[in-house]
């Protein structure tokens, strides 16, 4: 009888134990290299955005990992592999965010109906669709220049120096766009242009 409780108080002991183990911080090991280079990653892409001195940038770090770590850590280096985890996951949530509405402003930037919020640079990927689109169109770039110049000089856009935010480059690309619509569908349906007899 005494070696079967024996066994139980050991059992007990041991599922004791592997809760006691499993609570948040205790026997956690430091923050991985991996960890840390994602989480000066992603805060690298979410607050260079806000042009800081570097002292500001690290004190406000340093606050969030306080804040999100529930005051276990100070600092990232003093953060562990478990706390790490909610700050890169907020860190990517907060970039997410950051990147859609940016992506966004830069989508919609020109169109009717969305008043430009902020000014957003063209990007290179924009750059490269717009070249495609006159490629397609067989225009060398004094065709596109004069292009910009017929069509878009009434937006203050006279040729390709003028495209300075995603607002200008889109209004371009969007004609180029609805020429190419209508070069394709005139092809696919030749008939469509020939008058009945």
């Amino acid at each position: 009888m005494e070696e079967g409780s024996r066994t139980i108080h050991f059992n007990e002991n041991q599922a004791a134990l592997r809760r006691f183990s499993a609570e948040p911080g205790r026997n956690s090991h430091p923050i991985r290299p991996k960890q840390l280079r994602r989480l000066h990653a992603l805060w690298r892409r979410w607050a260079g955005s806000l042009e800081l001195s570097r002292e500001a940038d690290r004190q406000l770090r340093h606050y969030y990992i306080e804040l999100l770590s529930e005051g276990q850590a100070t600092e990232t280096t003093r953060l562990t592999e478990d706390s790490a985890e909610p700050v890169i996951q907020w860190l990517a949530k907060l970039v997410r965010q950051s990147e859609f509405s940016e992506e966004y402003a830069a989508g919609t930037a020109g169109r009717r109906g969305f008043p430009e919020q902020r000014l957003v640079p063209p990007s290179s990927a924009a750059w490269h669709a717009l070249w495609e689109c006159a490629t397609r169109l067989r225009m060398e770039r004094s065709d596109l220049e004069n292009f910009i110049r017929r069509h878009y000089a009434g937006s203050g856009l006279r040729g390709l120096a003028d495209l300075r935010t995603m607002a200008d480059l889109n209004r371009v690309l969007w004609g180029l766009k609805a020429m190419i619509r209508r070069t394709t569908k005139a092809s696919q349906f030749p008939d469509c242009n020939k008058r009945a007899a």
